[in-house]
C-alpha cells in the first residue's frame, strides 16, 4: 500500500518542493542541536574540528538510517509529512541513503568553500574567542583589532573584506542550489539527481 501510494504520488508529480523540505531541514536542525553540543562537550579537551568531525559522521549515519529505515523520513519530514524514495518510488537502501548524504556534504562544502577556507586559513573558532574575550574585558576596539591581527597575521579590515566575500559566495551559491530544487517539476536539485532521489508528499 505504501509503495503504490509512493508510485502515484510520483506519476501526479505530487513532490515535496523547496520549502517544505527547507522547514524540515530547520526541524532537524533543532533536533540535533543537543547531540551538537553533546559531543562538543565530550570532546571539550581536543581542537573544534575533532568535534565537528564527530558530529558530522554521527548525522550523516543518523540521518541515512532515518532515510533507509520503514518511515523513510526524518524527524523533519515524517511530521511535515513527506518521505525520499527512488524514482520509481520505492524505499530506498542504506547505501544510497549514505550516498545521499556524502554528495549533500560534498555539495554543501563547495557552496561554502571560502568559509571553510577562512576558518582552516585563520581559526575563526580562536577569532571568535578572542573576540568574546574582549567584550568580556571591555578593551577598547583598537585594543580589540590589533590583538586579532597578530592572531591572523592580516589587517583587521582584510579580514573582515575575505569575511564578507566568502559569506556573499556561499549566499550565490546556495540560491543556485535552491533554484536546482524549486524550479524543476520534479523538485530534485543536484544531489537527488546523482542518487536518483526524490521526496514525496505523504507518509511511507
Amino acid at each position: 500500500m505504501a509503495d503504490s501510494t509512493a508510485e502515484n504520488a510520483l506519476d501526479h508529480n505530487n513532490y515535496a518542493g523547496f520549502w517544505l523540505r527547507f522547514l524540515a531541514a530547520v526541524i532537524d536542525i533543532i533536533v540535533y542541536i543537543p547531540f551538537y553540543y553533546g559531543i562538543g562537550l565530550a570532546f571539550n579537551n581536543l581542537s573544534h574540528w575533532w568535534a565537528e568531525g564527530v558530529f558530522f559522521v554521527f548525522a550523516l549515519l543518523t540521518y541515512a538510517w532515518f532515510f533507509a529505515s520503514p518511515l523513510r523520513a526524518s524527524p523533519g519530514m515524517y511530521l511535515l509529512k513527506f518521505h525520499i524514495c527512488d524514482v520509481e518510488g520505492e524505499r530506498i537502501s542504506y547505501l544510497r541513503a549514505l550516498m545521499w548524504g556524502i554528495s549533500g556534504a560534498v555539495g554543501w562544502s563547495f557552496c561554502f568553500a571560502g568559509v571553510i577556507y577562512l576558518q582552516s586559513r585563520f581559526d575563526i573558532f580562536a577569532v571568535r574567542d578572542l573576540l568574546n574575550s574582549c567584550q568580556t574585558e571591555n578593551m577598547a576596539m583598537d585594543d580589540c583589532q590589533r590583538e586579532i591581527e597578530t592572531l591572523i597575521n592580516i589587517p583587521f579590515a582584510s579580514f573582515i573584506g575575505l569575511t564578507y566575500a566568502a559569506l556573499a559566495l556561499a549566499l550565490f551559491l546556495s540560491v543556485i542550489w535552491a533554484l536546482s530544487i524549486a524550479l524543476p517539476k520534479d523538485k530534485t536539485g543536484f544531489h537527488n539527481l546523482i542518487c536518483g532521489t526524490r521526496f514525496v508528499k505523504g507518509r511511507a
